[in-house]
């Protein structure tokens, strides 16, 4: 006898068991759109909860970053990047700051993501700005260099004359021309995020939703702060020839102590960097989601027999069922989809490595289109 499983949404809704990640507490505060959930990039979100020592060379971080920037470009005047200025401690990301005795140049870290992004998608960084001049970024660049979109880009240091910078996050993107150089980025007040916040002083969740060539929206702390949308407030005077952020962007982390401050007077001191907490800039956590269609909101019904073999498993799920299975979707508790799996078979062993210890729901779709819902532990 069919049954529709109202629990489940009930389940969902109330639960309070742990979460698979430690962001599944935060929901996604960008709107998918009509018919849409959100559906989280599993091998490019990162929590950073591994050890990673840094090294004198060029290495790979957690199988998602490369230790240095996207190129061989050393950094902006002052800035020199330097491999073993980045590592993982206490379950974050770290990247440090140091100058040789004797020199007037400032090593500090960068790590880029080994896959790119496209639109629409959300990305969302959990940090905490370095107490410094410099500045603490998550930014995205396209492999040309001609369109970059910035997440985060602060300064938050308690030096005297940096109040102003201290106490805003710049919201902006760039658009170039390579050669010859030109530059443009918006230069309206709203691109200095201000709330009475001193940025420096805990952890904030900075991020983007780049929802198309023409359309940004900027969130802090899972509140919408800021939009540019349409050539006016995209690319005003035309350095892209008419596409917009159209291609794919690099994921990039880093400190920077930028040429138009060092400039100014605004580098870090040799007796600034003796705190080397101080001049660290810590991620706890960056994610990434894409809209897709929502495909399972339909009638659940439990007339078929599944089994889901081991349970727990830890690097594989073998789920059989009397009827032909034709998707499989793994979902965290709140709702969001982790992971998809196309079967069109009775029988499915699917890997289950990548994702994270936790309870799953799988949303089970058989081929006469019922689904069915089952619990696993990983």
């Amino acid at each position: 006898m069919k049954k529709n499983l109202i629990l489940f949404i009930i389940i969902i809704s109330t639960s309070t068991a742990l979460f698979a990640h430690e962001w599944d507490n935060y929901p996604v505060p960008a709107n998918a759109g009509t018919g849409k959930v959100w559906e989280l990039q599993e091998n490019q979100s990162d929590d950073f909860n591994y050890i990673y020592q840094p090294v004198s060379g060029p290495a790979t971080i957690g199988d998602k970053w490369t230790n240095y920037y996207h190129n061989s470009w050393t950094g902006p005047t002052p800035t020199i990047w330097r491999y073993n200025h980045v590592y993982t401690a206490d379950g974050q990301l770290k990247i440090k700051t140091s100058r040789p005795t004797g020199s007037t140049s400032t090593y500090t870290g960068c790590i880029t993501s080994k896959q790119r992004v496209i639109y629409p998608v959300y990305v969302e960084s959990y940090v905490k700005l370095a107490n410094s001049v410099m500045a603490s970024d998550v930014w995205m660049l396209s492999p040309d260099e001609t369109q970059e979109i910035d997440i985060c880009e602060a300064y938050g240091g308690d030096r005297v004359g940096n109040e102003w910078f201290a106490q805003r996050l710049h919201l902006s993107h760039h658009v170039f021309i390579r050669s010859p150089f030109t530059d443009w980025q918006p230069t309206d007040g709203g691109s200095w995020y201000v709330n009475g916040t001193t940025w420096r002083n805990d952890f904030h969740r900075i991020g983007v939703y780049w929802i198309d060539p023409w359309n940004l929206e900027y969130y802090v702390d899972g509140v919408k702060v800021r939009t540019r949308s349409g050539v006016n407030e995209i690319d005003p005077l035309n350095y892209l020839g008419g596409t917009g952020l159209n291609k794919e962007l690099d994921i990039i982390i880093n400190m920077e102590d930028q040429t138009w401050r060092a400039n100014q007077g605004l580098t870090p001191t040799l007796a600034e960097l003796t705190n080397e907490d101080n001049n660290t800039f810590k991620v706890e956590w960056i994610r990434i989601y894409k809209p897709i269609i929502n495909n399972t909101a339909v009638k659940m019904v439990n007339d078929i027999t599944i089994q889901l073999y081991p349970n727990p498993s830890k690097d594989f799920v073998q789920v059989k069922s009397d009827k032909i299975i034709k998707q499989v979707v793994f979902c965290q508790l709140n709702g969001a989809v982790v992971k998809s799996e196309m079967v069109n078979n009775s029988t499915k062993n699917i890997s289950v490595k990548e994702m994270n210890s936790g309870l799953y729901l799988l949303k089970i779709e058989s081929e006469d289109g019922n689904w069915t819902i089952k619990k696993l532990v990983k």
